[in-house]
């Protein structure tokens, strides 16, 4: 009886054994601060923004940041340097053949699991905020998300995770940006204010608004046609019947930027024709005068939330 007591004892102790060699296996290869370092990229490599949200240490409902646009072939720990107060900074490279990021996360420890595994966590959680605006609207398309903000110039901050690929796009139609593309490498990004310029479909809609503006001045069967950029001056005849305008060619239109975020400056010109029966108070003869008075006008466009709202100058 006290041998098979011997032998049982034997054997527990030969499992005990093996699970104490099973978990220090575990301890030293999985718990690192590398490891999780290098779950938390391949989360967000996969797409897995939940997955990665954990491991960055958000709390549970909160918003999920923005995930990676790219398709990262790239996902590698470089180094691990100890710091102060037992914390680890980890080197990592992450992203694609042409624009990988080399991004440096800060860990420290974590409560152990079942009061031996060592754990880690980010001292700050690896989520970057990121002001986006475009100079001249107040609407951007940050990973294909329209995002207002409170007016033109004005930035409004986004979340995404670091180092995510992040697009900022113009969502105005009416304007031309250059697109941005960017990797937060840190929690507070300078900010990405796109810079637009009036696009042709804007040029084409102000200038279809400046040919009605002449097309009713010409209406005005008077030399001088009410808040008009036009008119004619007679001094040595007289006008013997009603003064009809027409307009004789298509408006140039010149818009530039200003000073004032929102605002462009409007320039156009175009050429008007006056037909009108005179008499000179020299001789008394009568003649036909057919003549092209030049229109040219001032002013500045805004963009509405209705389109273009275009604003003469008198």
């Amino acid at each position: 009886m006290a041998r098979g007591m011997l032998i049982g004892g034997g054997v527990l102790a030969l499992v005990s054994g093996l699970t104490a060699a099973v978990l220090a296996a575990i301890v030293i290869v999985a718990e690192t601060p590398e490891a999780h370092v290098e779950r938390y990229l391949t989360a967000l490599a996969d797409d897995d923004l939940l997955a990665a949200a954990e491991l960055a240490g958000l709390d549970p409902g909160t918003e999920l940041p923005l995930g990676d646009e790219g398709t990262p072939t790239t996902v590698r720990v470089v180094t691990a340097q100890g710091r102060s107060e037992g914390r680890v900074a980890v080197t990592s490279v992450y992203g694609s053949d042409s624009d990988a990021a080399t991004v440096i996360f800060l860990l420290e420890p974590d409560t152990r699991l079942l009061g031996v595994i060592p754990q880690w966590r980010f001292v700050s959680a690896p989520v970057a905020r990121i002001p986006v605006g475009v100079d001249n609207h107040d609407t951007v398309r940050v990973a294909g998300r329209t995002v207002t903000t409170p007016g033109p110039g004005a930035t409004r901050e986004v979340a995404a995770f670091i180092p995510a690929r992040v697009s900022v796009t113009n969502a105005e139609p009416f304007l031309e940006a250059p697109a941005r593309v960017i990797r937060p490498r840190a929690i507070d990004p300078a900010p990405v204010i796109l810079q637009a310029q009036p696009s042709e479909r804007l040029v084409r809609e102000v200038q279809r608004q400046v040919t009605e503006l002449l097309d009713l001045c010409a209406e005005q069967s008077v030399l001088q046609p009410a808040g008009c950029p036009f008119g004619r001056v007679i001094d040595d005849d007289r006008v013997l019947n009603r003064p009809s305008w027409s307009r004789t060619d298509e408006p140039s239109v010149v818009l530039t930027r200003t000073a004032n975020a929102g605002r462009f400056g409007l320039e156009a010109a175009a050429t008007m024709q006056v037909e009108a029966e005179v008499q000179s108070l020299f001789d008394g003869s009568v003649t036909r005068l057919v003549d092209a008075v030049p229109a040219e006008l001032m002013g500045i466009v805004v963009l509405g939330p209705d389109g273009p709202i275009v604003t003469v100058y008198p």
